[in-house]
Order: structure tokens, then sequence, then C-alpha cells
């Protein structure tokens, strides 16, 4: 039975030469143009759908952020439908909490499920707690590029301007490019406009630490002030407290004696200086500030890191002279190797087939048609995986 089917499928394929020499063209055709589509990855998708929840409470215990933020989160999240598995860490001020879905699950509407439900219980935080914040959607292996960026010895630039220059010049604009996700910056010194109170002065001045902290957060903030209608016109009334400089957060009054008005410089130091760290990053052996950049799920990894190399080489000239900028990581690196490989693999295996084939057949036309196979094998197998979603 079998052989009989093969010998007519064998006689068609003879009578029919021509109608299979225009299939096998076509078969080519569309598969070369089918693979060029195919996004390219080290790894193919192989966890399910799961959403990131991190939460941060400045100054609070991991015992107080697990029973006051950790806790509430997971007893919201566990009803949601294909809800598989809830894990969770807390510690010294951040929650996280990750909510693992079916492998099945719409991703979308996973975050959308999540995000509803963070809503009703945004109320029950404990007071100073920053809403809770999902995390971008992204591949499970989603760095896809590293850079260090160092100051020489010699340099001016400080590593407070450094992170400033990385996280305002380069970070926009590589999230601007199509494909990524996430930009995460570690390392060099955070701006922070610091209030170092003197207790000796407010003590001489009869100040209390709650009226000096109020009087600086109220001396960056605009209020609104309503309308002025009069002369057929309406007149916007604006309150204009927002800081623009050290100084004038310096001149903010904290209260009034008598007549006289204490200034925050009164009571206070005033200056910019470095946030307090959580980590650092070096790179051989100088601190330098250090840059991932995570790409999206199902994007075409060469191609989002082209995009990003060529704006990182469009921008690199508007560093200073002392910013030396050092490439660290490139996943794209590995899949030109594994390209490499398999180009090199299928190259001998068609030579030494070549070689056999024609030692056997001795008829060279024979083993062209032979050799045929081994090409258009490779690319129906992978329009079938693209056609399934492999």
């Amino acid at each position: 039975m079998l052989n009989s089917i093969l010998n007519s499928i064998i006689k068609h394929s003879i009578t029919q030469r021509w109608l299979m020499v225009i299939g096998a063209i076509f078969v080519t055709i569309w598969g070369i143009f089918s693979v060029t589509q195919m996004p390219m990855d080290v790894f193919p998708e192989f966890a399910p759908p799961q959403v990131d929840i991190q939460t941060e409470a400045v100054g609070l215990a991991p015992e107080e952020v697990e029973s006051q933020i950790t806790v509430p989160i997971e007893s919201a999240v566990n009803g949601l439908p294909g809800v598989t598995m809830v894990r969770s860490s807390s510690k010294v001020g951040l929650s996280m909490v990750q909510v693992v879905f079916d492998q099945d699950a719409d991703i979308y509407k996973a975050r959308q499920a999540v995000t509803e439900r963070l809503q009703q219980i945004a109320n029950q935080f404990p007071e100073g707690t920053h809403p809770p914040e999902i995390s971008p959607l992204v591949s499970p292996l989603g760095t896809i590029l590293q850079y260090a960026f160092t100051v020489n010895n010699q340099g001016e630039t400080s590593l407070m301007d450094l992170r400033r220059l990385v996280e305002v010049t380069l970070s926009n604009q590589i999230l601007s490019v199509p494909g990524v996700s996430q930009v995460t910056i570690y390392g060099g010194d955070e701006r922070q406009e610091q209030v170092l109170v003197k207790p000796e002065q407010l003590r001489s001045r009869n100040v209390s630490l709650t009226e000096v902290t109020q009087a600086a957060r109220g001396a960056n903030s605009n209020a609104p002030g309503g309308f002025l209608i009069g002369g057929g016109q309406e007149l916007l009334i604006r309150g204009m407290g927002q800081i623009q400089s050290v100084e004038e957060l310096q001149q903010s009054v904290v209260k009034v004696q008598g007549d006289t008005p204490i200034l925050l410089k009164d009571v206070a130091e005033v200056k910019t200086g470095a946030a307090l760290k959580r980590g650092d990053a070096s790179f051989n052996g100088q601190p330098a500030v250090v840059m991932m950049i995570n790409k999206q799920p199902d994007v075409d990894t060469p191609t989002v890191t082209e995009a990003v190399e060529k704006v990182m080489a469009s921008l690199q000239p508007t560093f200073p002279a002392d910013v030396q900028v050092a490439r660290t990581f490139r996943q794209a690196n590995f899949i030109d190797a594994a390209i490499r490989n398999v180009s090199g693999s299928l190259l001998q295996g068609i030579i030494i087939v070549s070689v056999i084939m024609l030692l056997f057949l001795m008829n060279w036309r024979t083993a062209l048609i032979t050799l045929s196979a081994i090409p258009l094998s490779l690319l129906i197998g992978l329009m079938l995986m693209k056609a399934f979603g492999l």
C-alpha cells in the first residue's frame, strides 16, 4: 500500500516535472521571505505570562512591608482568572509581587486586570507609600545591550553629572526606539536637593522639625488661585511657588516670630548633594554608571540592537571629552555566532552530500535534484514554525 502511494507520487512528479520546479521555486521565494520576517532571539519564549508589581515604601522594615503592602496586594490579585502562582518578596522599603498566569493567557488583558485590582486597594497602604508600579513588559531574556560610562582620572565631570547626563540625554532617546521597553540605570550619584537641619538653631529659634519639613515640602509647589473677572476679561490667578534653584529654597519661610520671618537657611543647610546609595556600579575597577536596555517580547533582537546602537553613535559626540563609553554586553553577538555555526554546518553538509552523490550516482543533474531537498526541507520547516507561532 505504502509502496504504491510512493510510486504514484514519484511517477506524477516526473510527468509534471516543470510543475514541481515551479513549486520548488515558489516555496524557496516564500520561505526566504518568511524567514526574513521572523524575529530572532537567543532562546524561544519559555516563561509563562507574568506581571511584576513593585511598591516603594521608604523607611518601612521588611515585616511592615510584608504585612501592610505585600499581603494586601497578594490577596487582591489571587482571585484573578488564570492566575497559577503568586510569588512575593519584602525588603527594606520595597515590596515585590510576581503574578504568574496560564501559558495561554493574554498578557495585555492580564496586566489590565492586575491594574484594576491595584486601584481598588490603593487607599489601604500606609501614608507615604508610593503607588504600586507594574514593571514594563519585557522578554524573559530581555537585556539586549549594556553600557558602562566612566570618567577619566583627570576628568572634571562628577559622577552626579555623569548619571544626570545618562538619565536626561540617553534614557528618553533610547526609550523612543521601537522595540525597547525599559532602560535601567544604576551607579553614580543621584542628584538630590538636601535640607540638613541644625538642631541648635531649631532650639534657639523655637522651631520644630515638623515646621521645617512642611516649609520644605510647600516651597516646591504651585497653587491655583481661581479667576479674576472684570473688564470683559477672565484672568487666571496662579500661586507660583515652584523653586528653580537651591537659593530659592533657602529663602523659604519656615515661620514668622513677631515681625521677623525665619527662613529655611537660618535653621538648616540647604545644598545639592548625592542621595543615599542602594548598590553601586564599577567598570575595570573604576566607578561607573551602567545602563541596561531591555526589549519587548516577540521583537527582532538584531533589529532593535542596531537601532539602539545608531542612537548611541549619534549622541556620543555630545558627551564631555572626559567621559568614556564601553559596551559590556551585546545579546545579538550570541545570535550572530549561532547563525554562523548553523550556516557553516549547512554548507559542510551540502559539500559532503554533493561529493557522495556525485561519486555514487555519477550524474550531476540527479545530484543537484537530491541536494535541493536540503534547503527546501529547512525552509519548509521554518515556514511551519512561523505558521504555528513557534
